[in-house]
Formats: C-alpha cells, sequence, structure tokens
C-alpha cells in the first residue's frame, strides 16, 4: 500500500527540534507556547511536532541575535574606551612613580650628603 504525504512527514521531538536548531530544549518549548503550536503525533509522553517548528525556532533564534548585535557592539565600544581610559590612567601612574622614586634618590643622596658634612665638621 503506498503511503500517504502525511505518513511520510517526519516528525520530531521538542529536544530533537533543539538538537537539530541548536538551541535548548527551553528555548523550542517557548516558541511552541508562544506561537500556540499544537503537537501533530502523541508517541507516549513525547509530543510530536512538524518540521514548521524548526522553520520557527530558527527564526526566532535569528531575531534574537539580530536584536543583541547593537547592544554587543556598542557594549564593546564601551569596553574599548574604557580601556583606553585605563591604559592612560596607568601610563600616568608609572610617570608618578617613576618621580616619586628620582626625588626619594635625590633626597637620599642629600641626605648622605650633609650627613657627611656634618660628620666632618665634628
Amino acid at each position: 500500500m503506498p503511503e500517504t504525504a502525511k505518513e511520510k512527514e517526519e516528525l520530531f521531538t521538542m529536544l530533537e527540534v533543539a538538537k537539530i536548531v541548536g538551541c535548548s530544549k527551553s528555548t523550542v518549548y517557548r516558541v511552541v507556547k508562544d506561537n500556540h503550536l499544537r503537537a501533530k503525533k502523541k508517541k507516549g509522553q513525547a509530543k510530536l511536532y512538524d518540521e514548521t517548528i524548526i522553520k520557527l525556532v530558527r527564526t526566532k533564534i535569528d531575531d534574537i541575535n539580530d536584536s543583541k548585535e547593537p547592544v554587543q557592539r556598542i557594549s564593546i565600544e564601551t569596553l574599548q574606551k574604557q580601556l583606553e581610559a585605563k591604559d592612560k590612567q596607568i601610563d600616568q601612574l608609572n610617570e608618578q612613580l617613576r618621580m616619586a622614586q628620582i626625588n626619594l634618590s635625590q633626597s637620599q643622596q642629600l641626605q648622605l650628603k650633609q650627613a657627611d658634612r656634618s660628620k666632618g665638621s665634628v
């Protein structure tokens, strides 16, 4: 007996859809719930869906990724600016440290000279 188109239709569980699309099972569940999808068939406890669910989940993921991209770009730009500012602060602190070390060295040399003078005058 030849199979009808409906019998040839491949059905998928939520977990199978998640693996095919590369997302979590909860994402698939959310798409099913948000779009009020009904299972085409039930096999034991597992609800089976046709390939339209795969297309819907992919579309949902694409929409999410598209909406995240500008925010990520802005975040990266902000972080780069902060990093540049921190680099400048580090350079300034290094320069202050270098100057403090020079001042300390000069001060120690001056103290040694004064100590030598006071010993020499005694």
